[in-house]
């Protein structure tokens, strides 16, 4: 279960090219995302969730089956969302 350990996802935030990619994406093209409800599986430390709803998805599940759950509700809190 590599992507229970904490540095996997510390690695994976560190990844700059990776994750703004990912909101270079969705600042090109929000549509894919704006007013429907997005389901973000396995979703770590939130990241990809956080860019949904800041590019105006309705409503973000995120589902983190690991211990690493409780610092996604932390980071999603963090950044104004619940």
């Amino acid at each position: 279960a590599a992507y229970a350990h904490p540095d996997m996802h510390r690695q994976m935030l560190q990844d700059r090219p990776r994750t703004e990619a990912y909101a270079a994406a969705l600042g090109r093209e929000p549509e894919v995302v704006r007013g429907k409800t997005v389901l973000d599986f396995g979703c770590g430390t939130g990241i990809l969730s956080l860019l949904a709803a800041r590019a105006g998805a309705l409503r973000v599940i995120c589902v983190e089956g690991s211990a690493l759950a409780d610092t996604t509700r932390q980071v999603v809190a963090k950044n104004g969302f619940s």
